[in-house]
């Protein structure tokens, strides 16, 4: 159906004006690079169709304009941009909310690295927030396996961040205690490193206890709302200092954001929790309605109704979206074994980009 100012196609409008903007031919979109070469900014009024016409899977525009210029959008490239709704991009992977129960019911978490589609615990990812790949040989081939995704993440730590029992001023962070359980926490509160894939490969762990546990920080949220909602906007409207002193590197490091942090339709999109580094900067008067929505919201998270516990074993790795899943360890005597873990970080974007390139690659090289 076609409008003064838009056309409608398989039931979704398009305006003239976004659609004369994405031009697909090469005059208006560079072959090469796909970015776009038209500027309509320079067009002196709004684009006008002579003619619109549906027909082999193609919508074909012609446009008022001298000299006449012609458009052609496949329907397919079509509907994966239509602008009432959101792109397949962001609605065509459902996120699933889980609990210790969930994981333990119905889903398998683990996958042999070397025997599963990559597909498969990439999926994994996007869903529950997190994985486990077995039987992953070396740092050397996790190595291979993250920069197939993207640059890894380089910290004052370095590229791989040892996480294994230290003496001394050298143990600047409880993760290098054995003596104490990591209670559940989100990475690198104190830096500005947005969202985060972190990769924790299990080196060697014969030690007693070291139990892995993970939780589904949005899972928690979604109930401690519900259940809590001025406590969840407290957390959600409050700017948090978490810092980091390190003695060693002589780093003193800080970074602010609200511990629930929201998009714009007001979901959860980022976590950022972590009792060890969180120096709360409050007006005297707030203090003690942040901390009833603090200990309220920690204590969901200690809760072993929302912990999947997993001991990792040589060549396990647990992968997981930092702003998502919090993760944490029960203690361990490093007096009796080893527990040795590397832990990697990779931009989230780059492993979102890489699937995307695989699901629409096919808009962009389609003639």
């Amino acid at each position: 159906m076609q409008e003064e100012n838009f056309i409608t196609v398989n039931g979704n409008r398009f305006h003239y004006m976004w659609l004369r903007d994405n031009c697909l031919c090469p005059e208006c979109r560079d072959p090469n690079s796909f970015q776009k070469i038209y500027d309509i900014s320079e067009a002196q009024s709004p684009p006008k169709p002579v003619s619109v016409v549906e027909e082999d899977d193609k919508l074909t525009i012609t446009w008022q304009e001298q000299p006449i210029h012609q458009s052609v959008f496949p329907i397919s490239w079509l509907m994966a941009h239509v602008n009432e709704l959101d792109t397949p991009v962001q609605s065509s992977r459902k996120i699933i909310l889980w609990n210790k129960a969930d994981l333990q019911k119905e889903r398998t978490v683990r996958h042999d690295f070397h025997n599963c589609d990559s597909d498969v615990w990439v999926n994994q990812l996007f869903s529950l927030g997190f994985t486990i790949l077995e039987n992953i040989q070396s740092t050397k081939e996790l190595e291979s396996l993250v920069c197939s995704l993207g640059p890894i993440y380089e910290t004052y730590y370095g590229r791989f961040i040892p996480v294994k029992p230290i003496k001394g001023t050298e143990a600047v962070d409880l993760a290098y205690s054995s003596v104490h359980p990591l209670l559940p926490h989100t990475d690198f509160t104190y830096l500005n490193i947005g969202r985060v894939l972190q990769f924790l490969y299990c080196v060697e762990n014969n030690a007693s206890g070291g139990e892995s546990i993970v939780v589904d920080g949005y899972r928690v949220a979604r109930d401690f709302r519900q259940n809590h909602p001025e406590y969840f906007n407290t957390l959600a409207e409050t700017p948090i200092h978490f810092k980091q002193f390190d003695l060693h590197s002589q780093y003193y490091l800080c970074n602010i954001n609200p511990i629930l942090k929201l998009n714009q339709k007001g979901e959860v999109s980022e976590i950022y929790f972590s009792h060890k580094n969180c120096k709360p900067n409050l007006k005297f008067d707030k203090v003690e309605s942040f901390y009833e929505a603090y200990k309220t919201f920690f204590n969901y998270l200690k809760s072993p109704d929302y912990q999947y516990c997993s001991r990792l074993k040589a060549g396990d790795c647990l992968v997981e979206q930092n702003f998502r899943i919090l993760h944490g360890r029960t203690a361990y005597d490093a007096n009796y074994g080893t527990r040795h873990l590397e832990g990697v970080f990779l931009d989230w974007d780059y492993c979102k980009g890489r699937h995307n390139f695989k699901q629409f690659q096919h808009l962009y090289l389609e003639k």
